[in-house]
């Protein structure tokens, strides 16, 4: 294995991680107005992401300085080709993220709901957005014969909108999933309520992704590997696991199979196109090889030394941190929220 496709791997399994990880403050913003009426439910709802909030974001600054650091060709093809999807997704990104730490710093009712509709906005605009922007990967963007990025229109199709409603839902049920587990009370009663419909939803929406991609929605050769369909079938299985595992007592496998649903989108993404993980919407284009995409072999070397222990070390951290936090919020908890 090369170095190339070492950080390929890395740069996977970091937006896997962000995904699987961001994706519950997303999920948890987008079943807000549902499981939390009154105030006090909204703060203990916000609060069960407390002490995981901010390192989950952090996971997207990680895996973005990897793919800029050591693959800048597919950071250049990919934002550029599909620039409108990103930008909704990190304006959503950027929303929830003022709006989580400000909406409990105002007394006034109408401010609270002000940021409660930010909340909800911004965690629905990063779920679409990646979700759609996912899809723009599978489905290529628009590339001249030279590999070059020729337009962003390419990225706007009916295959990447599917994608990002389908991502939207599957970050409502892994939302849900995590409150049902992780809060108490009328709170957690209703999220393990809304599992089950959300999941059917969500696994119907993911096999109507694949069924699209594979019947004229995806160009010719865009997927090497029949790995793709089958990790996406995995998905689809465990998105409607969590259907069987919600009641209270199980409410952690619940969050388990809806974290595996949400993994497996990117990794069926990345495994069915590799090597040429950027290819042009229209068949016959040439699509670059990763060892194009990639840095050279002397940056990856040195980088590969130096910050890849740095970035065992932070993911180690952060499962330490879940560990120490995986009981429930109660109404002695701390309140960062």
């Amino acid at each position: 294995m090369g170095y190339a496709t070492l950080w390929l791997c890395a740069f996977g399994v970091l937006f896997t991680g962000y995904l699987v990880l961001a994706g519950i403050d997303y999920g948890v913003g987008l079943v807000l107005p549902y499981v939390a009426r009154e105030d006090a439910e909204r703060r203990l709802a916000l609060n069960a992401l407390g002490p995981f909030f901010l390192s989950n974001e952090v996971w997207l600054l990680v895996a973005v300085g990897t793919m800029i650091g050591t693959l800048p060709g597919l950071e250049s093809r990919l934002l550029t080709g599909a620039y409108p999807l990103a930008v909704v997704a990190v304006v959503g990104v950027v929303v929830v993220n003022v709006s989580v730490q400000l909406r409990s710093r105002s007394a006034g009712a109408r401010t609270r709901a002000f940021w409660d509709a930010l909340v909800l906005g911004g965690a629905a605009a990063a779920a679409f957005g990646w979700g759609a922007l996912l899809a723009a990967l599978a489905g290529g963007v628009d590339l001249d014969a030279a590999g070059s990025v020729t337009g962003v229109a390419g990225s706007v199709t009916p295959l990447s909108l599917l994608g990002g409603v389908t991502a939207t839902a599957l970050f409502a049920v892994h939302g849900a999933a995590f409150l049902t587990a992780r809060a108490y009370g009328a709170v957690a009663e209703r999220a393990r309520r809304a599992v089950p419909a959300l999941s059917v939803v969500a696994g119907l929406l993911l096999l109507a992704t694949l069924v699209t991609g594979m019947s004229g929605g995806l160009p010719d050769g865009a997927f090497r590997h029949p790995v793709f369909a089958v990790v996406a079938l995995l998905g689809v299985t465990a998105k409607l696991a969590v259907v069987v595992w919600r009641t209270p007592r199980s409410a952690w496998q619940a969050f388990a199979a809806s974290a595996t649903a949400v993994a497996l989108a990117p990794v069926a993404v990345v495994a069915g196109k590799y090597p040429a993980l950027i290819t042009a919407r229209e068949s016959g284009h040439r699509a670059p090889a990763v060892e194009e995409l990639a840095g050279s072999s002397t940056s990856l070397a040195l980088i590969t030394w130096t910050a890849g222990p740095v970035l065992l070390l932070v993911i180690a951290v952060q499962a330490y941190a879940w560990w120490i936090f995986r009981g429930r919020v109660t109404h002695r908890s701390p309140v960062f929220y």
